[in-house]
């Protein structure tokens, strides 16, 4: 008798668990969203499209502003775990200052999704999720780009984002490592302190002092940056440089069609903000889901602009 007792109050164990266990499934989640500024139109229209489907995934969606500070930014992840979020959508300006701060969501067991911006290699295993582009592929494509454009070589300048930001080293490297073997020189190359198109002008303006018509092409990590490389250029009197940048922003696709901006490497918010709720969502209800989550990009030029869905940022 004690057995069977023994099976009935352990099966009632079992049972009382998985009803626990189904309570938590399916959850009203409460994540947060905290990117390096929502004064940046890209953070802003993420958080739009996350707001507009939050509710398909059964969950809140609140927006922390990180002001391009990293304390800030790792304010807002610690009150968050503080406050009981579920988890944390980061974009930081500063991928190495955030990672205390990573730590301690992961130990209090919030997952730590980042959004086209990732961790440090060595700090990756922190985080749960990462969903955006591959920068390193937008690199890539920019290069071949340029040598598909100029195939008996060229001379070419770079213009870099905001230093250390995961955006400015990926697309960086994988420009640098797409132009190995072609004859596409670049004479000069200068990250900026923050994505403002003033800075990536005065670059530009300082080295067409230097080199002057020496330069065939300006890649510009952002398209709001080479909206100032085409100004220094006009100011300058240069036409016909080929400038190619990357993000696919109104105004990236804006100066492919008035043609002052040749080729544009675009990627689709909207598909990258969803993803991150999706995988929120599976990660919390215990269902299979991709840790690693790369966006394809398109190679916006003038003879497929009108053919893509024009941006809302």
């Amino acid at each position: 008798m004690k057995r069977i007792l023994g099976i009935v109050l352990a099966l009632m164990l079992v049972c009382g668990m998985f009803a626990v266990a189904t309570a938590e499934e399916g959850k009203t989640l409460k994540v947060a969203y905290i990117p390096n500024s929502m004064s940046n139109e890209m953070n802003a229209y993420g958080f739009k499209i996350m707001e507009e489907h939050a509710a398909e995934y059964n969950m809140t969606v609140t927006a922390f502003d990180g002001q391009y500070d990293p304390q800030t930014e790792t304010a807002a992840i610690t009150n968050c775990i503080g406050q009981g979020y579920d988890a944390v959508i980061l974009c930081p300006s500063d991928i190495n200052a955030v990672v205390p701060a990573v730590m301690q969501a992961k130990e209090e067991g919030v997952l730590v999704v980042m959004y086209s911006a990732d961790l440090p290699v060595e700090y990756r295993e922190l985080r749960d999720i990462f969903v955006g582009v591959d920068d390193t592929i937008a690199g890539q494509q920019a290069a071949a780009a340029f040598i598909e454009h100029f195939p008996d070589g060229a001379k070419v300048i770079e213009v870099g984002g905001t230093a250390g930001t995961d955006a400015q080293i990926r697309r960086h490297d994988g420009f640098n490592a797409g132009l190995e073997g072609s004859n596409i020189e670049v004479l000069d190359y200068q990250a900026c302190d923050a994505w403002s198109t003033d800075q990536a002008m005065s670059i530009t303006e300082d080295m067409i002092v230097k080199y002057g018509d020496e330069i065939q092409g300006v890649f510009c990590h952002w398209d709001n940056g080479a909206t100032g490389c085409i100004e220094a250029l006009n100011n300058a009197g240069i036409t016909g440089t080929f400038v190619v940048a990357i993000d696919g922003c109104r105004g990236g696709f804006d100066q492919v069609k008035a043609g002052t901006q040749s080729v544009c490497i675009s990627q689709n918010v909207v598909n990258i903000s969803v993803k991150a709720l999706e995988a929120i969502r599976a990660a919390a209800d215990g269902q299979p889901y991709e840790a690693e989550n790369f966006i394809p990009l398109d190679t916006v030029t003038i003879d497929n602009v009108d053919s893509l869905p024009y941006p809302e940022w």
